[in-house]
């Protein structure tokens, strides 16, 4: 078992009413989730965002605030992950799926539709709310305040 904390960084990129999400293939099972990745040793949570974007999406992004926070830890604890979502802007580039053999699709989507998908980690009732609600107040991310 690792014992391991792993954290992804996801990112909510949106264009009208649709937002961008990758779909997963793993063990024979496909699900939807905001493009993102883990955060490597070193590295700040934007480095992560911009670089896992780049690499899901072939998109240069610029990070924005801290939206969620959610935890995935199934029962039988055979990992542990720390989940951060954050709001995003498109700088440049053309939308072209990664060459990671998990992505299986790559789409923008109406926000309307995401209650219907297979979502994970499960979030989906907090992100409309917070995509539905623009007056919703969002929790400030602080960046690295190493000095």
């Amino acid at each position: 078992m690792d014992k391991e904390i792993r954290i992804r960084i996801a990112v909510v990129l949106l264009k009208g009413n649709k937002v961008l999400l990758v779909q997963h293939q793993k063990n024979n099972r496909k699900y939807w989730l905001l493009p993102g990745g883990g955060l490597e040793y070193g590295e700040t949570i934007e480095q992560c965002a911009i670089r896992e974007l780049r690499e899901e999406t072939n998109l240069d992004i610029s990070l924005g605030e801290l939206i969620l926070v959610s935890e995935s830890i199934p029962p039988d604890q055979h990992r542990h992950v720390v989940n951060l979502y954050y709001r995003g802007e498109i700088n440049s580039g053309t939308i072209k799926k990664g060459d990671d053999k998990v992505l299986s699709d790559l789409r923008y989507v109406q926000i309307s539709e995401l209650s219907k998908l297979t979502f994970f980690p499960n979030v989906k009732k907090e992100l409309l709310y917070i995509l539905e609600n623009s007056e919703v107040t969002i929790p400030r991310s602080l960046g690295n305040r190493w000095e």
